[in-house]
């Protein structure tokens, strides 16, 4: 390749070698000369080459080599900088008086341009003002030809009076405002035009009138033109809206001033307490929130709940608002009735940035609810991991315990989040930790069903046998809780199954009474007694008839169960059954042939049982059946001698007026 072709390839590609910073290095100036004769620069280029020079060859040689480049200059501002460069870099310093006329013209161009770019809006603004002038006078035209003389104004005013048509009279209020016609507003005001009701068929609702819906459509004309005209400003709906809240409610700043101007109850509130400033608060209108306080509104209002502007605000996760009320030195430990603080409320509904501005401000991090809920607790309980991790990097408790005694990890394992329940172990708390019932996190999770929880407690080293002041395991929890999953990942682990509550419940026991048939059938095919009783001697099978779990109930005869079974005091289950009354179970009883004329140690049966409850037609169902109606208690009493009930009474009586008929 040729040296002339070698400048072409330099050439074609400049701005590389110009990136790369070593063109100075690399080539001669007789070379850079020819190279940049051949070139084509934009001012970038052209600056940095000169950059370059600086401490590596002489503003002589700069200016050699330089002088014949070929560049491309788009606008005042790159002349202007380029020149700059050369003064600079070739020491010419005959150039300032060249570079301060440009200078001067460049800021000629840019003023002439911003002229003319404020005529052309002030045009287009004039344009727009004779176009609406147009409309409105249109309009005006319109209206006048539709509303007609003054006489046929008043005709409509009488009609209007006597109707129900709520879009008609608003339209009309409204043209007569658009008109500035007071005279005749007033007319249809003192005719009660603007106290009509919304009808409750359309989409307004809360029997709004004129007033009202027309600061709902943020029409300020008309809303003045009705109060002017002797309308009452502090008009309220069912709920206890007033022009003013409704307008604050919509965020329509304009009204809000022109009806604080005029005297509207700042501090009103509606049927739930909340004042304009709650309501501009909970809304997120901040504008509206800082004209309130500018005009004397109480910052520490409460609503009926007792929240404050600041709770609201937290609660809906409006940091500018929370901001604002917190630099004015609203009162940021203020509790609503339930006891939620701002950061409480903010930490339930996962308002992380509020969150940390709060805790920023100094808020008390360990404030509790008057249930004893933490921050940290509530949102955990609500699932926010991330509101959680930023409380727990910032010092909040993570051992904080709620009324009951139970703490973050006990709750999120009854809760069933794994992920926090990881995050918290993480952390360092405690999984043995126990609530004032000696309940641990691993029976939560157990009594919850929450499987995943319970393996990873277990595998971390929790407590398999731990016991609750009632003697509960988590084996017996789970069992109750028909949870078969963790019922049977627990025995697998060897939990024991020998293991009773301290009122004898066995797993087997509380299942059949909680109807859960397929833990009952699983139990007994790893071995479960299905005789075992309670301290009261009462069996699977008699804990499933008390609760009326048939299907239960019918298994467990399937498989042998006593259907005799009797309680220490020898009560059966029918005895129970016609005791309370449970006439479905009593049948099923019978139809399974127990034996109806049983006796508890008293002598009772289960007709005298069934009469001394007051249960007519499980009297009359066992009669049916042939139970003996003269048996006798071991004091004497009988179905008939113990009953209180009037119709059991008349009954058994008028079963033995037809025996002695019959004799």
């Amino acid at each position: 390749m040729s040296l002339s072709q070698n400048f072409d390839y330099i050439a074609a590609h400049i701005t590389e070698y110009i990136n790369e910073n070593n063109i100075f290095s690399i080539f001669e100036i007789e070379d850079i000369e020819n190279i940049l004769k051949i070139s084509n620069l934009n001012a970038n280029d052209y600056i940095s080459l000169l950059e370059q020079s600086n401490h590596t060859v002489k503003a002589s040689e700069v200016y050699k080599c330089a002088r014949n480049t070929n560049l491309y200059i788009q606008n005042y501002e790159e002349a202007i900088s380029i020149l700059k460069s050369i003064k600079n870099y070739m020491k010419l310093g005959i150039l300032d008086k060249i570079i301060e006329i440009l200078d001067h013209k460049e800021k000629e161009a840019l003023d002439s341009t911003a002229k003319i770019q404020n005529l052309q809006a002030r045009l287009s603004e004039i344009q727009k003002s004779d176009k609406e002038k147009q409309s409105l006078h249109s309009q005006s035209k319109q209206i006048n030809e539709e509303l007609g003389s003054e006489k046929e104004i008043l005709t409509k005013i009488s009609e209007l009076k006597n109707s129900d048509d709520f879009e008609n009279i608003y339209n009309f209020l409204d043209k007569l405002s658009f008109q500035g016609d007071q005279k005749m507003i007033s007319k249809a005001c003192e005719e009660g035009l603007w106290k009509k009701i919304v009808s409750k068929k359309s989409n307004w609702d809360d029997e709004k009138n004129v007033l009202h819906v027309a600061t709902e459509k943020d029409n300020l004309r008309l809303v003045k033109s009705l109060i002017e005209c002797g309308c009452d400003k502090e008009t309220k709906t069912k709920n206890g809206w007033t022009p003013l809240t409704l307008a604050i409610k919509f965020c329509h700043n304009e009204i809000v001033k022109y009806l604080i101007s005029i005297g509207a109850d700042k501090e009103v509130k509606d049927k739930n307490g909340s004042t304009p400033l709650i309501l501009a608060s909970k809304g997120g209108c901040l504008e509206i929130v800082k004209y309130l306080i500018s005009v004397g509104a109480d910052k520490e209002a409460k609503e009926s709940d007792g929240k404050t502007a600041l709770i609201v605000s937290s609660e809906n996760g409006l940091l500018d608002v929370v901001q604002y009320l917190i630099s004015i030195d609203a009162d940021k430990e203020a509790k609503d009735k339930n006891g939620n603080t701002s950061l409480i409320s903010a930490s339930k509904y996962c308002h992380l940035d509020v969150v940390k501005y709060l805790i920023s401000s100094g808020i008390d991090i360990e404030a509790k609810t008057n249930y004893g809920y933490t921050p940290l607790i509530c949102a955990l309980e609500n699932g926010h991991l991330e509101v959680a991790k930023y409380l727990i990097s910032v010092g909040a408790d993570k051992e904080a315990r709620i009324y009951n005694g139970c703490t973050p990890l006990m709750r999120t394992s009854e809760n069933g989040k794994l992920e926090i329940v990881q995050y918290l172990i993480s952390n360092g708390a405690d999984k043995e930790a126990k609530n004032k019932y000696d309940w641990t996190p691993l029976m939560f999770a157990s009594k919850g069903g929450h499987l995943e929880i319970v393996k990873y407690l277990i595998s971390i080293g929790a407590n398999k046998e731990a016991r609750t002041n009632d003697k509960y395991t988590p084996l017996i929890l789970a069992s109750g809780g028909g949870h078969l999953e963790v019922v049977k990942y627990l025995l697998s682990i060897g939990a024991d199954k020998d293991a009773k509550d301290k009122y004898g419940y066995t797993p087997l026991i509380l299942a059949s009474k909680n109807g859960h048939l397929e833990v009952v059938k699983y139990l007994i095919s790893v071995g479960f007694d299905v005789e075992a009783k309670t301290n009261f001697g009462y069996s699977s099978l008699f804990c499933a008839l008390e609760s009326v779990h048939l299907n239960v109930a019918e298994y467990l005869i399937s498989i042998g169960a006593d259907k005799e079974t009797k309680t220490h005091d020898d009560y059966t289950p029918l005895m129970r059954a016609s005791e309370h009354g449970k006439l479905e179970v009593v049948k099923y009883l019978i139809t399974i042939g127990v034996n109806k004329e049983a006796k508890d140690k008293n002598g009772y049966t289960s007709l005298i049982l069934a009469s001394k409850g007051g249960h007519l037609e499980v009297v009359k169902y066992l009669i049916s059946v042939g139970a003996n109606k003269e048996a006798a208690t071991n004091d004497g009493k009988t179905a008939l001698s113990i009953s209180c009930n009037n119709q059991i009474r008349e009954y058994l009586l008028s079963l033995q007026s037809n025996y002695l008929n019959k004799n």
